[in-house]
């Protein structure tokens, strides 16, 4: 993957914790990019207008305007990156500046209802504030791209729905409530359980995966949510679910889509600093870059 530029989305108010805005940050001072083989840039570090440390509000509505905010600008700086033909790197923040990374993609591309989507998390982040328990904001991207959920959050850019259930695939799910999980069986989505990925292996779901999305569309992307991994492998995240994928497990296989010119952008998110150990995570990410962005060198 050649011209590559990172994108910062320093948002921590889509969850109930609130550390991932560090994420970004942490990840371009700490100096592990230095350690990637492509031609990469930092762009920006994109931040809310008010961060947690400098105000305290509760999951749901009153944190709405801070996200709306950050999504619409993150979208249109992964327009302007698409634009000048570099590959997107989105590095969050919590989970819910997806919204912004896939409407600035579609936007740019004109891939409205014709781009596929692999979202790799142990999350399924398909509810809406009549579904939610926590009210928190991360727990609904992908319900808004479908099309369903705040009005503000779905139509970013475009007038939702932007995605087309039958171009989306989950990986790695364990850790959902039956709302979310509903509204996701009724439209169709395909949703590789954990206990499907442990009985198959990564490398045989993340293929079929990749053909998935592949298929009928023009382009995918890819959304990793850190929690996907187990936590003993990734403690750096906002909430980590047991259980989880394997890097050993994952990281060989993730060089199936390098240098796959349908492969548009990718977003990585839910970097905890805080709650770290031994720059586990930190390290796990900066492998996970290496996998998909680096060109085969063996």
């Amino acid at each position: 993957m050649e011209n590559v530029t990172f994108i910062g989305s320093a948002s921590g108010w889509g969850a109930q914790v609130r550390e991932t805005e560090k994420g970004p940050e942490y990840l371009q001072q700490s100096g592990v990019l230095n350690s990637l083989h492509v031609h990469w840039i930092w762009k920006e570090t994109l931040f809310p207008s008010k961060t947690s440390q400098q105000i305290s509000l509760p999951p749901g509505p009153l944190t709405l305007p801070y996200i709306e905010d950050i999504c619409l600008r993150l979208s249109s700086s992964v327009a302007e990156t698409l634009q000048s033909r570099q590959f997107p790197v989105v590095i969050g923040g919590d989970h819910v500046i997806a919204v912004g990374t896939w409407a600035g993609v579609i936007h740019q591309l004109k891939t409205k209802q014709n781009f596929g989507l692999i979202w790799i998390d142990a999350h399924m982040d398909a509810h809406t504030m009549e579904t939610t328990p926590s009210k928190a904001f991360h727990g609904m991207p992908l319900a808004a791209l479908l099309g369903f959920g705040e009005p503000s959050l779905v139509n970013v850019l475009e007038n939702g729905p932007l995605l087309n259930p039958k171009h989306v695939c989950l990986i790695g799910v364990r850790s959902y409530e039956e709302g979310e999980e509903n509204l996701l069986k009724r439209l169709g989505v395909h949703i590789y359980y954990m206990k499907e990925v442990q009985e198959r292996g990564f490398e045989s779901v993340f293929k079929e995966a990749v053909q998935l999305v592949k298929n009928g569309t023009r382009g995918y992307g890819i959304s990793i949510d850190l929690d996907a991994f187990d936590p003993d492998e990734a403690p750096g995240v906002g909430t980590p679910a047991p259980q989880g994928l394997q890097a050993q497990k994952v990281l060989p296989f993730l060089k199936i889509v390098q240098g796959d010119t349908q492969l548009k952008a990718l977003e990585i998110v839910e970097f905890n600093p805080d709650r770290d150990k031994d720059k586990k995570t930190l390290f796990l990410l900066r492998d996970v870059l290496k996998e998909i962005l680096e060109k085969d060198r063996g």
